[in-house]
């Protein structure tokens, strides 16, 4: 068997440099959509359906893309669009046209790419130093003396999923394996509904928010994709209806109507 290595001091340098040449002053990332954007990078949300695709990087004509499905929660969506800037960073940098798209692998099966482009989302979202000043200076803790309640306050800081967040401290050896399957326990026992509402927090990270955000020049993509019998007509309807447009101007003759396939809505064309 092949262990597959990534060089992780490297990813922590990229993942700092990042927030260093944006000015992140806080501990977490307010607004990871904000971030996205300003690095010149175009982003595309749209909800896709529930374990679907999470999300994919490529690059179109030259310029840098992300696209993240808003049907997800919050909280994972916001990890995706991160891991999906850690594929942009390794994987696109010569502009070479490509695409990166990631689905919910519940084998466990990663590429070298996939585990750089994970672990860059933790170091960029979760710094080790923030992450650890946050809990001695605002949560007032130890690492192992920290409660199901503590994680709702790391969560609402650094923008993540409990299980992200635990999963970090674990890695870090801020917590033991005992501490994280006692969290794991209370946050199942009780959920992470009523532990938001017992910490008096705001639930947003919970719940998707079904954002749709595509910019208009990105409709001669799903155009073209059509044209070239990449995404069928259903597709194209679809992705017209938003912004109020008829796609029987460009319904083919004789087209059949088959389900639509939205994993593939934005996928390049050759």
């Amino acid at each position: 068997m092949v262990i597959l290595r990534i060089d992780k001091i490297e990813i922590e340098g990229k993942a700092l440099k990042i927030r260093q040449e944006n000015n992140i002053q806080t501990y977490g990332i307010k607004d990871i959509f904000g971030l996205i954007e300003q690095k010149g990078i175009h982003l595309i949300r749209y909800p896709f359906g529930k374990d679907k695709l999470l999300g994919f990087a490529t690059v179109f004509e030259g310029k840098k893309v992300i696209v993240s499905n808003s049907s997800e929660i919050l909280s994972r969506e916001i990890f995706t669009i991160a891991h999906e800037l850690g594929h942009i960073v390794y994987d696109f940098e010569d502009n070479k046209q490509d695409i990166k798209i990631d689905i919910d692998d519940k084998n466990g099966n990663e590429s070298i790419s996939e585990k750089r482009a994970f672990y860059f989302a933790d170091c960029l979202l979760m710094p080790e130093e923030q992450l650890k000043r946050f809990i001695k200076y605002e949560l007032l803790k130890e690492g192992e003396s920290l409660n199901a309640i503590d994680i709702i306050r790391l969560q609402i800081e650094f923008q993540v999923s409990f299980a992200a967040a635990v999963q970090r401290l674990l890695r870090l050896n801020i917590i033991n394996y005992n501490n994280k399957g006692k969290l794991f326990d209370i946050r199942d026992n009780i959920t992470s509904k009523v532990l938001f509402q017992m910490a008096n927090a705001n639930e947003r990270l919970l719940s998707p928010t079904d954002a749709v955000k595509v910019p208009p020049k990105y409709l001669e993509y799903v155009i073209s994709n059509y044209e070239n019998d990449y995404i069928p007509y259903s597709s194209l309807e679809k992705a017209l209806s938003l912004f109020g447009m008829d796609a029987s101007i460009f319904k083919k003759d004789g087209e059949t109507e088959i389900e639509p396939d939205l994993d593939n809505l934005f996928e390049e064309y050759e």
